[in-house]
């Protein structure tokens, strides 16, 4: 299952670099930058940049700092460059990536171009470039509580409150070194049913009639307890643990920044500071926490903001593929 699983990822990935991938270059003062980036994107999706700068001047060391921005009338998004390749004995050509995430609830503004800024030995330049960030509707629904679930959301909890710290803090980190995965996700789960899509604004009815509005932040498959859940990509497990509203939960880190997370578990299969594979086996599907039935809740956030996992099902990274 695994190996079907990683045929169909690598499929998906050559089809979408294929699609997508867009260059634009930049000839600096004592540089060149080769930038390779998806030209269109959505609220609720992110433009990665993939930067590649070749130095001037030969066989010398060099320093190179590099942030992007989402800019319409005002800054969308904005995010500093990572190095993936910091031990390469090169010196000359360095490459380096980030992610330009947007809240599926931001409205796409005319005219936006992508900005990048960077500051090499110390002299600082900038350019810029158009990209195309589109509508997209997400959807809505209700959802009616019984009397359990309207008092696990809303009656207040000194342990949910921080738990709920806990999980901010996590995600909020952005470890440099952090790089585990490069090429595109595939699937947690070989079920196919979705009960709730992502980005849906719901509304919450409680038992006692009052309502709450909600948002959902990831992907809900609808299978039965006891399913394998398998890790969408390669990381390290930075939660495998209980939490009141979440139930078993497990979150993995694929780049800086950039952690898939796994709600509503039966069961860990997998601990806290674990190094696991793209397929691996971390939990068991169940219906923990806030759950109306069984089911799994995929999320992935990057920077903090909750992202279409879909999005990630393609080489999002521009990772040039081996052939095996």
């Amino acid at each position: 299952m695994k190996s079907k699983h990683i045929f169909l990822s690598l499929i998906l990935s050559l089809m979408c670099v294929f699609s997508f991938a867009k260059e634009f270059s930049y000839e600096g003062k004592n540089c060149h930058l080769n930038v390779i980036y998806n030209e269109t994107s959505y609220p609720g999706e992110a433009f990665w940049l993939r930067l590649i700068v070749s130095s001037n001047k030969k066989n010398k060391t060099y320093s190179f700092k590099a942030n992007a921005q989402l800019k319409g009338e005002k800054v969308l998004s904005s995010s500093d460059f990572y190095s993936l390749n910091p031990d390469k004995k090169t010196k000359n050509v360095s490459e380096f990536l980030t992610g330009l995430p947007t809240w599926s609830t931001v409205k796409p503004e005319e005219n936006t171009v992508i900005t990048i800024k960077f500051t090499y030995n110390d002299e600082e330049e900038s350019f810029e470039f158009p990209v195309n960030y589109n509508e997209k509707e997400y959807l809505e629904e209700t959802i009616k509580l019984n009397s359990s679930l309207t008092d696990l959301v809303s009656k207040p909890s000194p342990e949910k409150k921080e738990q709920s710290r806990i999980l901010n803090e996590t995600l909020q980190t952005i470890d440099e070194k952090g790089v585990y995965e490069l090429t595109g996700f595939i699937k947690p789960t070989t079920g196919t049913r979705i009960t709730s899509e992502f980005g849906q604004t719901r509304t919450l009815v409680y038992n006692n009639g009052k309502k709450s509005p909600s948002y959902h932040a990831g992907i809900d498959y609808g299978i039965p307890e006891g399913s394998e859940i398998i890790a969408c990509g390669a990381g390290k497990v930075v939660m495998a643990r209980w939490r009141i509203v979440t139930g078993y939960s497990v979150i993995i880190e694929h780049l800086p920044g950039l952690y898939s997370i796994y709600y509503h578990l039966s069961e860990l299969k997998c601990k806290e500071g674990d190094i696991v594979k793209k397929g691996q086996l971390v939990a068991l599907s169940g219906k923990t926490g806030f759950a109306t039935g069984p089911h799994l809740h995929w999320e992935i956030r990057l920077n903090s903001i909750c992202l279409d996992p879909d999005s990630f099902l393609c080489n999002f990274t521009f990772q040039p593929l081996q052939a095996k």
